[in-house]
């Protein structure tokens, strides 16, 4: 069993080959979500021109001179040719170009004159005033979104701002789940609703990646069918369930069969030690979860995505440091990952029932890492990972439970 550290720099020096290299082009309207294979760079100086910051007027300051012959108006969109002379002024709108070697004085601080033709200011001009420089923002070649940044509203508005009309995005990889159990879907007491799935979806859904499902019940043959038909045409193969160590849990012996090399098999980690890592020789990779769970939620968020960010220019899910709301203990021999909450600045630990409490671990905003033995004082930073797809407080709701 190997230490999370070290099954991070493995996952991390994973080659899924000529998969990592996949790109196309992307019209700005369908790239929110996809993940960017190239700089996105300015093709010309922002703001392009020195640009009235206010409505009012764009004067040249002479000495103490307040009253201005306005000679013409500068609209968003026009420019006014050549320069002012001393003593005169032009109407000017915001957006609009200023005239070389004026200030602007916003219309609220002016009195208009002989029916506009003329116009006073409170007070003497100051030079350099309410303009926006030329190239103060970005210099023409700035880079303003960076490769491997996942597409939001914001970028893609900087992108066309940065004379963009398409983006390089990285292929989407595709993902095959299969998930696993005789009790997964089965009737009956014993039988349990499949609820790995329809997260492993949404989760796929938020990244913008393509995904099929199967399900396969622990006979070795169906098994070995379901596991044959994902991996023919799937970068990555994702299964729940059946990679411990039970007389069930077929998975490990059959990818042997099917060309994949473990890279690793247990990770010491809680929730999510039997998680298993295979790679083939032609760059499909083979990511295992154990099945209860919160142990998939974990995992995926440890093993699965950072295991996608390999076809998606190394990305990986985001994390911060934030302080811990009260005083808590680690006493396990395991690096916890545990569902917390982020609340009131600070982070809250779930309590929850163990890795099959998915009700806890939806009430949460993400996983907050706990070392072994770590021991954390009310406000000491720890690390915090929020849910993939969710914001900040969008949480399920938490029962009152009994003892609690």
């Amino acid at each position: 069993m190997i230490t999370f550290a070290e099954s991070q720099a493995l996952l991390a020096g994973l080659d899924v080959a000529g998969r990592a290299a996949r790109t196309e082009r992307c019209d700005l309207r369908t790239a929110r979500g996809r993940f960017l294979a190239a700089d996105v760079r300015i093709d010309r100086d922002q703001p392009g021109f020195d640009r009235a910051t206010m409505d009012g007027y764009a004067v040249v300051p002479d000495g103490d001179r307040v009253e201005f012959d306005v000679v013409a108006t500068v609209t968003a969109g026009t420019t006014h040719e050549g320069a002012l002379d001393p003593g005169q002024a032009v109407r000017i709108m915001t957006g609009a170009p200023a005239p070389a070697g004026t200030t602007v004085v916003p219309v609220e601080r002016t009195s208009a004159l002989d029916e506009g033709a003329r116009v006073q200011l409170d007070e003497r001009p100051l030079p350099g005033k309410n303009i926006a420089w030329r190239g103060e923002d970005a210099r023409e070649g700035d880079a303003l979104v960076a490769r491997g940044t996942r597409l939001a509203p914001a970028h893609l508005s900087v992108a066309a701002m940065a004379g963009a009309v398409e983006v390089e995005v990285f292929q989407r990889p595709r993902v095959s789940v299969v998930t696993t159990g005789d009790e997964v879907g089965a009737a009956g007491k014993a039988g349990i609703r499949d609820s790995n799935g329809p997260l492993l979806d949404a989760l796929m859904a938020a990244l913008e990646v393509e995904v099929t499902r199967r399900h396969a019940r622990d006979q070795e043959g169906e098994l070995r069918a379901s596991l044959e038909a994902a991996a023919a045409d799937a970068d990555v193969v994702v299964t729940t369930g059946g990679v411990s160590m039970g007389e069930r849990d077929l998975v490990p012996a059959t990818l042997a069969e099917l060309g994949y090399e473990t890279v690793f098999h247990k990770v010491q980690v809680q929730p999510g030690k039997p998680v298993l890592v295979a790679r083939r020789a032609d760059g499909s990779l083979f990511i295992g979860l154990p099945g209860n769970p919160v142990s998939v939620l974990a995992t995926a968020h440890l093993f699965l995505m950072p295991a996608l960010g390999l076809y998606l220019g190394g990305w990986r899910p985001a994390s911060f440091e934030a302080p811990m709301a009260d005083a808590y203990e680690h006493r396990g021999r395991r690096h916890l990952f545990l569902p917390a909450s982020f609340e009131g600045g600070g982070i809250v630990p779930a309590r929850w029932n163990g890795s099959g409490d998915l009700i806890a671990a939806a009430a949460a905003d993400g996983l907050v890492e706990l070392p072994v033995g770590a021991a954390f004082e009310a406000g000491a930073p720890v690390r915090f990972t929020p849910y993939v797809g969710h914001a900040l407080s969008e949480r399920a709701a938490m029962p009152q439970r009994a003892g609690r």
